[in-house]
């Protein structure tokens, strides 16, 4: 993954410029949250959190939440937000390929432009770390891209060329769909945003299989 210790600062700048063309950050946040609720009284994972701004909309909808990064220059900025917010969120630095928290420990687990970020043979690790760290039945809430075609196809792949490393393209490749599945989620839904650029999933932690489904799958 980027380092984004050094653009920290700027970083909000940055993605709100960014996003501008495709409708605002603040609409694009809007919908994973909404893809979320209820939140009031869950306690919330939010993986690759940055400077958390998708964290702080989940705690304002009542919701207690945890931001982990790996970078201490986005997690410090997150911190000075915080505190101008006044909000009490749980900031933590941590690798999201081994998440420092117990088994069962979330409700509910999200992600927002941060799983296209991994190198591919991360990817399936991480899923089956937030699989770990869910209570049964809990949800994963994914936003990222997604292979476009036509116009937006065009657009993405120059966005891409001069915005977007290696893993980035290597993740519209990806078939998130089975990952999930082999990592123990069930209840694929998923919508697509941006002409197809980008994709909201959604999935939930299935129960562990009986012995006797087990049998059954055997035979």
């Amino acid at each position: 993954m980027r380092n984004f210790d050094f653009s920290a600062p700027l970083y909000d700048l940055g993605l709100w410029f960014l996003m501008l063309p495709f409708g605002g950050e603040e609409n694009l946040r809007k919908a994973v949250i909404e893809a979320a609720m209820p939140l009031k009284g869950l306690s919330v994972l939010e993986l690759c959190a940055g400077t958390a701004s998708l964290s702080f909309m989940a705690a304002k909808e009542g919701a207690k939440v945890t931001a982990l990064d790996v970078s201490s220059g986005m997690l410090r900025v997150a911190r000075e937000k915080a505190g101008r917010l006044g909000l009490s969120t749980r900031l933590v630095r941590g690798d999201v390929l081994r998440l420092p928290f117990p088994d069962n420990a979330f409700d509910m687990a999200i992600v927002s432009l941060g799983l296209h970020e991994v190198e591919q043979t991360g990817v399936p690790l991480i899923l089956r770390e937030v699989h770990r760290v869910l209570k049964t039945g809990s949800r994963f809430v994914i936003f990222d891209f997604h292979k476009a075609a036509g116009w937006a196809g065009f657009l993405q792949s120059l966005f891409f060329t001069f915005g977007e490393g290696e893993t980035g393209r290597t993740w519209l490749k990806t078939d998130v769909q089975t990952l999930l599945r082999e990592a123990g989620f069930k209840d694929f839904r998923r919508s697509f945003m941006l002409k197809g650029a980008a994709q909201l999933i959604s999935v939930s932690k299935a129960q562990k299989a009986s012995l006797q489904e087990i049998r059954r799958g055997e035979r």
